[in-house]
């Protein structure tokens, strides 16, 4: 058998003699993150180990009930000392819990190339297309077979994250390990159509209103679009019907980076999504302590959205029209 690289067989062994766990996902977790969990908690159940997902009270969980087997998700802290595997998240301040009174020994599981190496056990694969894909070497390594639910999850992680295999981030392995979750029962229309088509009459609202308002940049080379909390009322839409927006702005002929500016009326002010095809935006984020990956990225702020974006429209044209990104 294939010796495997010590960090994956150090998370391996950990996990073997773990008796009761804590998970957690960064904040506003999304489908890959989500999906992480949801594969780590089916693998510590079979190992025979106590986990659940802990998140803050406030964060809101899609697919929470088709993912999540009833009583694993909790809405606080872990007790004390209890280990946390902190899922898909660069950095412990960005998880989706208050970390500043709890104390315990962390394993850091990430994909994302800005990880800040946090933790007492670290495996980070920058490389990688996804957190879920690195759960399903964590799977394979222990010779373990999620559970159907727990297959889905992890292949909606993976789709999610590649942009349903079309980012240069699917390698062959990526393909690999897709086929290897279908083998397992996991159907791609169910997963496909969950993913990409319930979307709502009022989202579609609200992208018509963000792309008919988006900013140009740069001669073209760059759109920037912005989300007033007055739009979310104006289209009947939550906040949280905004995935896929910045996407299409990027997918403009000539469209080189794109980016999302979104009010929020929970937590800060703003929070911006970035996408490019092949400029590295998570050092754009980085300016705003956010991050991400090379494609991309994003950070929030406390300052207003308008403001936020006169700041990003001004800093994108400086870096295409001088090529320095």
């Amino acid at each position: 058998m294939k010796a495997l690289p010590a960090d994956l067989a150090a998370v391996c062994r950990r996990m073997q003699t773990e008796r009761s766990v804590g998970l957690a996902v960064h904040e506003r977790p999304d489908t890959d993150a989500l999906g992480a969990a949801a594969g780590m908690l089916d693998l510590f159940a079979q190992l025979g180990v106590e986990s659940r997902l802990h998140v803050d009270q406030e964060e809101i969980l899609p697919f929470e009930e088709r993912h999540f087997p009833l009583g694993t998700v909790i809405r606080g802290l872990p007790l004390a000392g209890l280990p946390l595997y902190a899922l898909d998240c660069g950095s412990l301040e960005r998880l989706a819990l208050p970390l500043e009174t709890w104390d315990g020994i962390v394993v850091n599981i990430d994909h994302h190339h800005d990880n800040a190496r946090f933790g007492d056990v670290v495996y980070v694969r920058g490389e990688a297309s996804s957190t879920s894909e690195l759960v399903c070497d964590i799977a394979r390594a222990l010779e373990l077979r999620p559970s159907l639910q727990a297959a889905e999850a992890l292949f909606a992680g993976i789709s999610f994250d590649t942009g349903h295999f079309r980012h240069d981030s699917a390698s062959a392995a990526t393909f690999d390990t897709a086929g290897w979750l279908v083998g397992l029962g996991v159907d791609v229309t169910t997963v496909f159509t969950l993913l990409y088509e319930q979307g709502s009459v009022e989202a579609l609202r609200l992208w018509a209103r963000a792309i008919a308002g988006a900013r140009v940049v740069a001669g073209g080379r760059a759109l920037v679009a912005t989300l007033l909390l007055s739009d979310y009322a104006a289209a009947g839409a939550s906040e949280e019907e905004t995935e896929g927006i910045v996407d299409s702005l990027r997918s403009v002929d000539g469209v080189e980076l794109a980016a999302l500016v979104k009010e929020q009326s929970r937590g800060p002010r703003v929070r911006v999504s970035l996408r490019s095809s092949s400029h590295d935006v998570s050092e754009i984020a980085a300016l705003k302590g956010g991050g991400g990956h090379r494609l991309a990225a994003g950070f929030s702020s406390d300052d207003g959205p308008v403001e936020v974006t006169m700041w990003l429209s001004s800093e994108l044209e400086k870096r295409l029209l001088t090529a320095s990104c």
